[in-house]
């Protein structure tokens, strides 16, 4: 699952609204959001806290709210009323300091609940089991780090997460925005160090496929369309876009897959020896040079019957006299690269087509 944060210190608008619209078209199924607010801005946040609920409910998308004890007090919320949550349009909670197990176990057989994922002790496993909680309602959910080298290490997290599925809880994580980010700092707000300055897509990528997490969410407030673009691509349809500096004019206009069977150092296009051979062309040697990653390549005569193969370089390769250069793939993107498995769909895009 794929979601995305709101936040209520600013007003609620059509700009809101159409943000939400967007990013459901793109996949995104929940929102996240917090109420952690002084009393005296309680007003405000019922009235935004209301207004984003009623949208999320029209487009279909959940609607997970952080809170603690006191900030649920500030907005005049009781956990023992569920139905007056529920008129918020809330669909989870994401609990902070002040609850018991007895309150979270009784809460769970309501709605869904979210827990620290980092604080979950085999003692709260246990006395939640003791008071009759609904563990298929019950999720753990990790942390942001507004400040630079507060991350969560690699190692302990994945650890951390494999203890939680042995738990059975499902495991949420962040990963940065890469457009308005979140103050007073600026600095993302991911789950892992590592994925600060990351590249959102391939930083939630590698947290679904290599670090057993179930559910992301982008932390900062505001994902460029393009990139919400990119996270559709991928996810509803196998497709990663790049731009790219060249002057072969038949990578343009259609979308090429990398073979099923997937190379270590190169992403072999299964179309382009195929299309050489329909067109009869002869690739003669020319413009042979060094291959970072990112290059794109064509095999010429001199390799027989690979003649026509189109390449990406996932690594640095020397020069080869059986191997033209035909471009260059944005710096930006080639972290794209890391997303194509096998059968993956590619898209060149022309440079100036970036936003």
């Amino acid at each position: 699952m794929l979601g995305f944060s709101i936040y209520l210190d600013t007003d609620v608008s059509d700009q809101t609204e159409n943000y939400l619209a967007k990013m459901a078209e793109n996949g995104f199924e929940g929102v996240f959001t917090s109420v952690h607010i002084p009393e005296e801005d309680a007003k405000n946040y019922v009235k935004r806290l209301k207004k984003l609920g009623r949208m999320c409910a029209a487009h279909h998308l959940s609607l997970t709210v952080d809170t603690d004890l006191k900030a649920l007090e500030n907005l005049h919320i009781s956990i023992e009323n569920i139905a007056n949550l529920q008129t918020f349009g809330i669909s989870a909670l994401r609990l902070d300091d002040g609850f018991t197990n007895q309150q979270i176990a009784r809460l769970s057989q309501h709605l869904n609940v979210a827990l620290n994922a980092s604080t979950i002790s085999e003692k709260d496993v246990q006395e939640l089991h003791a008071n009759h909680a609904n563990f298929e309602c019950i999720e753990a959910w990790h942390n942001f780090y507004p400040r630079p080298e507060t991350g969560l290490d690699e190692d302990w997290f994945k650890a951390r997460n494999k203890w939680l599925h042995q738990q059975h809880f499902q495991v949420m994580a962040f990963v940065p925005g890469d457009d308005r980010r979140r103050g007073p700092l600026y600095e993302g707000l991911p789950t892992l160090e590592s994925h600060r300055y990351s590249n959102p897509l391939v930083a939630a990528v590698e947290l679904t496929e290599k670090m057993l997490v179930d559910k992301v969410f982008i932390g900062d407030p505001q994902l460029s369309m393009s990139l919400a673009k990119s996270f559709g691509d991928f996810y509803q349809r196998s497709l990663v876009k790049v731009h790219v500096k060249t002057e072969f004019q038949p990578l343009w206009g259609r979308i090429w897959h990398n073979r099923p069977e997937v190379a270590r150092d190169v992403i072999r296009l299964v179309e382009s020896r195929q299309q050489n051979e329909l067109l009869h062309q002869k690739v003669a040697p020319a413009n042979q040079g060094q291959r970072k990653p990112g290059t794109v390549t064509i095999d010429n005569d001199l390799y027989g019957r690979y003649q026509g193969e189109i390449q990406i370089c996932k690594v640095n390769l020397p020069v080869n006299n059986r191997v033209n250069v035909l471009g260059q793939i944005d710096q930006v993107d080639i972290p794209l690269l890391a997303l194509v498995r096998e059968n993956t769909g590619i898209e060149f895009l022309y440079e100036e087509e970036k936003s």
